[in-house]
């Protein structure tokens, strides 16, 4: 069962109840969860609130854990906030075998580094690339591509060919 010391904070969103967890103590609430029937990660993400004015954040990163109990057919939304260059925080690869993709996909375009994963590594960018793309202050412009001039001329109107 998880301990109430725990939570620090708890709600319902569009009808999905969530908890907010401290970052240090994510491994410990998600084991007591699995133990409470939460035995299905879902899901594993990050949003990133830079810049977010809408509310109050305690940290930039919030990361959140989709679990489900599969007796009861409950979901529930664990959310924890890190921060720091770059963002840190416990694995759960050992209660979740599934969450090593999940958290290898974080660390790839967020730059959340997950502590003791066994092959923390990119997945979907380049081994090269620089940065983090889902990232809220990742530049985002394009780069010029030109085209064939068989490309304009497809582009033009039949009478201008």
């Amino acid at each position: 069962m998880i301990s109430d010391q725990l939570i620090i904070d708890r709600g319902v969103s569009a009808g999905d109840e969530w908890i907010t967890v401290p970052a240090e103590s994510v491994h410990e609430a998600l084991a007591a969860l699995r133990s409470d029937g939460y035995r299905l990660l879902t899901f594993l993400t990050c949003v990133d609130h830079l810049a977010d004015h809408s509310r109050e954040w305690p940290f930039r990163f919030e990361i959140v854990y989709q679990l489900r109990n599969l007796e009861t057919r409950e979901q529930l939304r664990v959310r924890t906030f890190i921060d720091g260059d770059p963002p840190r925080i416990d694995s759960v690869h050992d209660l979740f075998p599934p969450a090593n993709w999940d958290e290898r996909e974080t660390y790839d375009l967020f730059g959340v580094v997950f502590n003791d994963h066994p092959d923390l590594s990119r997945i979907l960018m380049p081994d090269d690339w620089v940065g983090h793309p889902l990232r809220r202050d990742y530049p985002v412009g394009g780069e010029t591509v030109e085209f064939s001039e068989e490309h304009e001329r497809w582009q033009t109107a039949p009478d201008e060919a």
